[in-house]
């Protein structure tokens, strides 16, 4: 039975009939662990993963993060450590190492550092643990076009390098923003299947749930706009249920 990533995610996806990653930017709050898990519970029939970024991976421990994945892996999802990563091999061997003990079942990189003495040693780990590496495409957030967007003097954009770089080293994923479902049209075309696209900023960056999947989008992060709602359960749901697709 095959037990990577792709297949642990899809999976779920297809248990959950949803294609969100539910992202716990959780702020303000002085009881981060409780109020995740608390989120969790509730928004867990209807989201297939969940992305834990700085807002929880600071100023939680070694044992609150654990404890958070275990609780979401007992509902079935998997777990993502979103710190694009982003240095020398034996920087990212040390984080990768850490946020693997811990109980994550993905890391997202930057393949701005190159693979060589940078991410090798990531890709290493993830294949001893079976889990995955997910690389940084083309960003959420209005600026993104002015990095991403760049012209190379290969004639490639930045992006579209970072597209290379995930088939050459033959990425798990790829982060495309749902603010740009042109990109992720575009990127869409040219991964091959089994390179899955994630796309965050939908809801409260201005991102369409519905054009990007339509658009190529096999995952989309969902944060804010779950965690903020009057009534996260039935905002997950009602996110769920206009960007389900199949999963083939």
């Amino acid at each position: 039975m095959d037990s990577s990533f792709r297949n642990r995610i899809l999976e779920s996806a297809k248990k959950h009939h949803s294609r969100i990653v539910f992202a716990l930017d959780i702020v303000n709050d002085k009881q981060l662990q409780k109020r995740a898990i608390d989120l969790i519970e509730k928004v867990a029939p209807y989201i297939s993963a969940v992305k834990m970024n700085f807002h929880l991976l600071l100023p939680l421990s070694f044992d609150d993060i654990s404890k958070i994945n275990k609780f979401a892996h007992n509902k079935g999802l998997q777990t993502i450590a979103d710190i694009k990563l982003n240095d020398i091999g034996s920087t990212n061997e040390a984080a990768t190492s850490i946020l693997f003990d811990e109980g994550f079942d993905a890391i997202i990189a930057n393949p701005f550092v190159g693979y060589d003495g940078a991410l090798d040693s990531v890709f290493t780990l993830a294949k001893k643990w079976n889990n995955a590496v997910i690389l940084l495409t083309y960003m959420s957030h209005p600026a993104a076009k002015d990095g991403y967007g760049l012209m190379l003097k290969s004639k490639k954009r930045v992006f579209e390098e970072f597209v290379a770089r995930a088939i050459a080293w033959k990425a798990d994923g790829v982060v495309v923003g749902a603010t740009s479902p042109e990109k992720i049209a575009e990127i869409r075309k040219k991964l091959p299947k089994k390179i899955l696209i994630f796309s965050p900023g939908v809801g409260a960056q201005g991102g369409d749930a519905k054009k990007s999947i339509d658009a190529g989008s096999d995952f989309l992060i969902v944060g804010r706009t779950i965690i903020e709602a009057d009534d996260p359960k039935g905002t997950a749901k009602r996110i769920c249920r206009d960007s389900w697709l199949p999963v083939s």
